[in-house]
């Protein structure tokens, strides 16, 4: 039997080798020499055992130049005590023991390393992020202004305090540097394109050369004025798109709760949704803290409560907040602001309502009896052969026919449409 054992480890050495030199293109001899002796020394072991019953030695086929067969190897697993943490702090000698025992080769130990952290990088989701990408427009701006807005803004830091703070508020798709060398920019290019503009009025309107002078002079501190200011405009109007989309948000955020899902998952979920763009801003500078920043939800919370527009939003994500924190029954807290959102919504509705009613009114007596009453008046006086400040009726009638009332009812129609979303 000791023969037996030397012939099976000799096999083993040797199958060991082949491997090796098949990876590494080995020697085409010493290749052919391996098979061969591996098949030498499985004749002696089956004369040693005995066939059991079998006629013939298992044939090996001899090797060829172009096609080399090796003997199969078997893949072993390794038990689950290989991917725990004690034998990840084992040492190489005892490592290299274990592996020994198990009667495996480094190669395959390699290759089934390899497949799991494949398995695991598999089922890995991909995240995105809300990323500012700069615009064309921008990135000119930024080529001929970016030196002077540095220095405007590290000279006056003071004077640009406001203009961040609307301008984080508003979530404007750039860098608010980028924004500043905008309005250099465009600041400077406006003098030229006003006296421009101007002189081609002068040569229609015959104005004075002063005006045109002056109005070239006024335009870059028109401009600057114009992007100082129109950020903070635009948080009036984000802020009623926030309101108005408030309610029906927390209703899905409430139902999305009550499924048991995480809190951050609650907002992940809401940002997916198309229904509410004005809120989906917000909720994404939110998972950008979370996601890109690696903050954890209520810092992240607290960092868009301060600079969000919206009075009702800043109060929800305070509560949410105070909820997670005190460990609260979120979804109990997100249907209560629902309610009480939703009966602020109708009461606006409502509002709103009756007071298209009184325009209604209006309309109907200013637009529609008092042009019926001066129609009237106007067939009277030009039955009579009468004038309005030496201009006929009937020419006062049509001027106010095809001039005054569609005006009136444009004016009207736009008013009516700036007033209900």
């Amino acid at each position: 039997m000791s023969n037996v054992y030397e012939n099976a480890k000799s096999i083993s050495e040797k199958v060991k080798e082949l491997i090796s030199l098949k990876e590494n293109s080995g020697s085409k001899e010493r290749i052919r020499e391996l098979v061969v002796n591996i098949k030498k020394d499985i004749a002696n072991i089956y004369s040693e055992v005995g066939s059991g019953g079998m006629k013939s030695v298992p044939q090996i086929p001899t090797p060829h130049t172009n096609n080399i067969d090796t003997p199969q190897i078997t893949k072993h697993i390794l038990s689950p005590e290989f991917a725990s943490q004690k034998f990840k702090n084992l040492s190489d000698a005892t490592k290299k023991q274990y592996i020994k025992d198990l009667n495996i080769s480094y190669y395959q130990l390699d290759s089934f390393v390899k497949e799991q952290r494949k398995k695991k990088t598999e089922g890995l989701k991909k995240v995105e992020y809300s990323v500012y990408e700069p615009s064309e427009v921008g990135k000119f701006a930024n080529r001929f202004a970016k030196h002077y807005a540095d220095v405007l803004i590290r000279t006056h830091p003071t004077f640009f305090t406001f203009l961040f703070k609307s301008f984080k508020r508003v979530n404007m798709p750039m860098l608010s540097r980028t924004y500043v060398s905008m309005m250099i920019f465009f600041s400077i290019i406006s003098l030229p394109i006003a006296f421009v503009v101007f002189v081609v009025l002068n040569l229609s309107f015959n104005l004075t050369w002063i005006f045109v002078v002056l109005m070239a002079v006024l335009a870059p501190f028109i401009t600057f004025i114009g992007f100082y200011l129109y950020p903070a405009s635009l948080a009036g109007e984000i802020k009623k798109k926030i309101r108005e989309e408030l309610p029906f948000a927390l209703v899905y955020m409430s139902a999305i709760a009550g499924s048991g899902a995480n809190p951050t998952s609650v907002f992940e979920l809401l940002a997916e949704s198309d229904e509410y763009p004005a809120l989906n801003k917000e909720i994404k500078k939110i998972l950008n803290y979370v996601n890109l920043f690696g903050y954890d939800l209520t810092t992240a919370l607290k960092h868009v409560s301060k600079s969000t527009p919206s009075d009702e939003l800043k109060d929800l994500l305070n509560g949410i907040i105070s909820t997670i924190e005190t460990g609260g029954d979120l979804r109990q807290y997100l249907k209560s602001k629902a309610d009480e959102q939703l009966n602020s919504y109708r009461l606006r509705r409502k509002k709103k309502t009756e007071a298209l009613s009184t325009y209604s009114e209006i309309y109907t007596a200013v637009l529609i009896a008092a042009p019926l009453l001066l129609m009237v008046t106007l067939a009277i006086i030009n039955s009579i052969g009468g004038e309005i400040g030496g201009i006929s009726a009937s020419i006062f009638g049509w001027v106010a026919i095809l001039g005054v009332l569609p005006i009136l009812n444009i004016a009207f129609m736009v008013f009516l449409s700036k007033i209900t979303k």
